[in-house]
């Protein structure tokens, strides 16, 4: 996988068609409604093998092929490549803003930003580069960002612009509202107090409010007092 000619890429394509799972791709299928793209059903840890070695060969020859593709496993891929490639911070968000509007479904969003490991230490720039997509009236634009702050800002550092943030957000998107659902009580996990300060003040729609609360308490690492203590604040 060095190269990426014209035959290079149809053989890489012949070789992920041969890893298709057709009861996997029933199955998995029917937890990502609306997608638009041809599915073939090849699960998350083999993609994640095969990005790993695009990686080590001609991995922008391959972004550039993959770029139009629609199909499911072949955009996670190149969201994967693009992500975890190995050059300038700065480059890897030009690939990434071209990535972006490419979305189309919650899992490619989130195994995607689950790959992006370099966020960590490049948080503020990181940051800026969020900022049109937190505004975004794009669904899967707006929870990319969303779950981008889960995954790489729940630090001290970092903990109150995100609860800021997560307040802020008054969409009826579903995809939007669960990825809000979802950072929050991973944020109560984290930062116990001061997310229980902002559940207290918040004027955050109810079904929202009510979706942290309970996926708090699915949480194995909130205490039994704890679930009981939100149970009691839902609206």
């Amino acid at each position: 996988m060095e190269t990426y000619t014209k035959d290079g890429y149809e053989a890489l394509r012949d070789m992920l068609r041969g890893m298709a799972d057709e009861k996997y791709r029933d199955f998995h299928g029917k937890l990502i409604p609306g997608v638009s793209q041809e599915f073939w059903g090849i699960r998350v840890p083999e993609l994640r093998k095969v990005a790993k070695e695009i990686i080590r060969g001609d991995w922008r020859e391959f972004l550039e092929m993959a770029g139009e593709e629609q199909v499911y496993e072949l955009t996670m891929l190149s969201g994967m490549v693009a992500a975890g490639a190995k050059c300038d911070f700065e480059e890897t968000l030009e690939w990434m803003a071209g990535f972006i509007p490419r979305i189309d479904n919650w899992a490619v969003c989130d195994v995607v930003c689950g790959e992006w490991k370099a966020v960590k230490k490049n948080r503020e720039r990181m940051y800026e580069f969020l900022q049109p997509y937190l505004l975004s009236e794009g669904e899967y634009e707006r929870r990319f960002a969303l779950v981008i702050l889960m995954q790489y800002y729940l630090v001290d550092e970092w903990i109150d612009r995100v609860l800021a943030v997560y307040g802020s957000v008054h969409l009826e998107d579903y995809y939007v509202k669960m990825a809000v659902a979802w950072g929050l009580s991973v944020c109560f996990v984290k930062y116990r107090e001061k997310t229980l300060a902002f559940f207290r003040e918040t004027d955050m729609d109810a079904w929202t409010y009510n979706k942290a609360l309970q996926k708090a308490r699915e949480s194995y690492r909130v205490t039994p007092e704890d679930k009981e203590m939100l149970k009691g604040m839902k609206r």
